[in-house]
């Protein structure tokens, strides 16, 4: 059976392309063997007690009128007010993010715009945010949101308002 110049051109073609893949794909290294996980590092949260001086849901840190939220860190454990309401958790650190337990909290009615406040602060407790001390501030980011907290309390906390 013969083939015609045509056919013989695109068995040619072929080959070729055949050949070279075969060939690039010979030199081409394999990756490197991928490093075995670590654990992440748990630790402690740090004994203390904070309060709220800024944050993306609330610019001054406190609603006019209202108590400051606070935040406390006790032996593993967390607790929050946030002006209207409290929250308690268990809290760790791992690795540089704050991991909060199922929280329990008050039901207390909040009018706005505490209410809508305090929503976003414990969701941010709750949300694995970043734990950063830095000196007297402490600064929790999750995302878009963030809060930016002062010592409270204590010789080291004493910043006064």
């Amino acid at each position: 059976m013969k083939c015609s110049m045509a056919e013989l051109r695109c068995r040619r073609a072929r080959w070729a392309a055949a050949s070279f893949c075969a060939l690039v794909a010979g030199c081409v290294t394999p990756p490197p063997p991928a490093a075995p996980p670590r654990e992440p590092v748990v630790s402690p949260v740090p004994d203390g007690d904070w309060e709220l001086v800024a944050s993306t849901f609330i610019g001054a840190g406190r609603i006019p009128g209202v108590p400051r939220a606070t935040l406390a860190f006790r032996d593993g454990t967390m607790a929050a007010f946030s002006g209207c309401n409290r929250a308690s958790a268990s809290a760790r650190l791992v690795d540089d993010w704050l991991e909060v337990g199922a929280m329990a909290q008050t039901r207390r009615g909040c009018p706005e715009p505490l209410g809508s406040f305090e929503s976003r602060y414990f969701k941010l407790l709750a949300g694995r945010p970043v734990f950063l001390v830095d000196g007297d501030t402490l600064t929790l980011v999750a995302g878009s949101q963030n809060a930016r907290l002062r010592r409270a309390g204590g010789p080291a906390g004493e910043s006064g308002n």
